[in-house]
């Protein structure tokens, strides 16, 4: 199991297929109203009071959970400081989207500072089983990926790691200081190459 603090208000935990053996439960059976899944899910986050001082005890929570292809899942954690204390638990499941045919696939660019961050970006969407285009720029100091999904998932997890350029003619950008480093399967690729 391992923690990262992503912000004062956000925890990433990672549960291996080991952990969740461990735990007695799977990405499948979370379910928060149900009271074994509540104990095993204050179990975690006891655990990482204790290791990373995140403390999220009198907080309302809301709580993204992201099955991985190797039977483990990563949990996002986030507190909702405005709310008052005595507010619910919100806890929400993501799971492999199913495909719809002609839902429209949304094509977005986010620039990378460095290419650990990229490589750990590429890395979590590769463990998700992301499968959408995607395409990698890079100039002097920086990369910028573009994915295109349709995945609600694959946009929150990414939005992690890479900032989002949200500026219509920045293509024009790219086509003049960039160059075009991987085309259609850029994701899966720089993985690859630069596989830990």
């Amino acid at each position: 199991m391992e923690y990262k603090l992503v912000n004062e208000n956000k925890l990433k935990i990672i549960l291996t297929n080991e952990d969740m053996a461990l735990l007695d439960i799977t990405p499948e059976e979370m379910d928060y109203d149900n009271t074994g899944t509540k104990r095993i899910f204050w179990e975690i986050l006891d655990n990482a009071k204790h290791q990373i001082g995140f403390d999220a005890g009198s907080e309302k929570l809301f709580v993204q959970v992201y099955p991985d292809k190797n039977g483990g899942c990563m949990m996002y954690v986030t507190k909702d400081v405005q709310k008052s204390v005595n507010t619910y638990n919100t806890y929400e499941k993501k799971y492999k989207s199913k495909v719809i045919t002609g839902a429209k696939k949304k094509r977005l660019l986010y620039m990378f500072e460095n290419s650990e961050i990229l490589l750990e970006a590429c890395d979590q969407l590769n463990l998700t089983g992301y499968t959408g285009k995607s395409d990698l720029y890079a100039d002097e100091n920086r990369y910028f990926l573009y994915i295109e999904d349709n995945k609600e998932q694959a946009i929150e997890l990414i939005s992690e790691y890479g900032i989002l350029i949200n500026y219509p003619f920045f293509g024009f950008y790219l086509d003049e200081h960039t160059k075009k480093i991987i085309s259609s399967d850029a994701v899966k690729t720089f993985s690859e190459i630069f596989k830990r």
